[in-house]
């Protein structure tokens, strides 16, 4: 019998290790719901570091109750993804309406994975609180004060010296280990890693960069259930494996052609070089997302380009938004500039955040050209 996978993939890494009294929490905290066999709703951010999150506690929870019990305990669990990185109020109403309907006396809990700690998530949370839910929440996006405070344990790279190059992904699995450890967890704290381009020291390896992008492509298709039953056998089956990374490889490039087609170049005065990308133009649909497209034409210009480069690819109600190592060096964070924008256009943007060189904006109709030109004029005055 393979022993189960106990060991980290970075054993040495400091900022873990800070974080290893929490990961030790949160496996405490699961454990004792599920040695109660209480309601538990596990939510997670629809793409492939959020998916990793959940199959990894999806996983660990199955082999600590056992097979024989999983059946029916299973019913207890409410696994649904999160198509934003916010939480909204009609979905927490619905989680607690779910919960009410088990009819169970014993008090629920709430598993957020990769998304949540924004700004636009407190009030979501707070309700969560009033109705008895304790809420353990692990991720990787920098997060707001507060949530720290309403949340039963926030584990967070951030509050232990990290950043967010320590995905969900891999903050999940670490809890894992410490719930019930199960062979697979190395693979998927890898898949997490290299989805979120993160820049820890792990090996680059072809079958993992191609199960990335499997679970990308498997969350935005509707050709695919929303089901960590359906995700994670698929990563077990390299003729599976093979087919729908070839399928996703195509879309992206044919929409990665038409993106260049709408894209321009300006050149700022401090140095730094924004690529605009009219997202209004392209023919796609649920796949690649839109995010994706700011990514591939992000790497297609930084290939010729040697400089502070920042792409921003837009529709009338979104605007995503990537960067390099060169511009984050030379002072640029996509976060910090956010909130700003938040703060002075509170009418124009619905809502938004991410990371230094990679997040996104929810806009509010007809402001469009005004977020755009302001985030702009902001670049251009980095450094002055």
């Amino acid at each position: 019998m393979v022993a189960a996978d106990s060991a980290s993939i970075l054993p040495d890494d400091e900022v873990l290790l800070r974080m290893g009294k929490d990961f030790e929490r949160a496996a405490s905290i699961i454990k004792s719901y599920v040695d109660r066999r209480s309601p538990i709703v596990i939510r997670y951010h629809a793409d492939c570091d959020g998916i990793c999150s959940a199959i990894s506690i999806y996983l660990s929870i199955k082999r600590m109750v056992g097979e024989k019990e999983w059946p029916e305990y299973r019913k207890k669990l409410l696994i649904f993804k999160n198509p934003s990185p916010m939480y909204s109020i009609p979905s927490v109403l619905d989680d607690i309406e779910l919960v009410r309907h088990m009819q169970s006396s014993a008090p629920p809990l709430a598993i957020l994975l990769d998304f949540s700690v924004n700004s636009e998530s407190l009030e979501t949370l707070k309700t969560l609180r009033r109705t008895k839910f304790d809420i353990v929440i692990a991720d990787h996006h920098p997060p707001e004060a507060e949530v720290k405070q309403i949340a039963t344990l926030l584990v967070s790279p951030w509050l232990h010296g990290g950043n967010s190059d320590y995905a969900a992904g891999l903050i999940a699995g670490e809890i894992a280990r410490k719930l019930r450890p199960f062979d697979g967890i190395s693979e998927l704290e890898k898949i997490s890693l290299t989805g979120d381009r993160s820049k820890l020291p792990i090996k680059q390896e072809e079958h993992i960069n191609r199960k990335a992008l499997v679970l990308d492509f498997m969350s935005s298709s509707d050709d695919f259930a929303e089901s960590l039953e359906t995700y994670y056998p698929v990563l077990k089956d390299p003729k599976k494996v093979d087919s729908i990374y070839k399928t996703a490889m195509k879309k992206i490039e044919d929409v990665k052609k038409q993106a260049l087609n709408y894209s321009k170049l300006k050149e700022l005065d401090n140095g730094f070089k924004v690529v605009l990308v009219r997202l209004e133009k392209l023919k796609v649909g649920k796949f690649p997302p839109k995010g994706r497209i700011c990514g591939e034409v992000h790497d297609e210009f930084s290939k010729k380009l040697d400089a502070p480069l920042v792409t921003v690819a837009y529709n009338d109600r979104a605007m995503h938004i990537r960067a390099n190592v060169k511009a984050r060096e030379a002072g640029f964070n996509a976060n910090r500039l956010i909130g700003e924008l938040k703060s002075e256009m509170s009418n124009a943007i619905e809502s938004g955040g991410g990371h230094d060189v990679a997040a996104g904006i929810r806009l509010n109709a007809g402001f469009e050209r005004m977020v755009r030109d302001d985030l702009v004029r902001k670049i251009s005055e980095i450094g002055s």
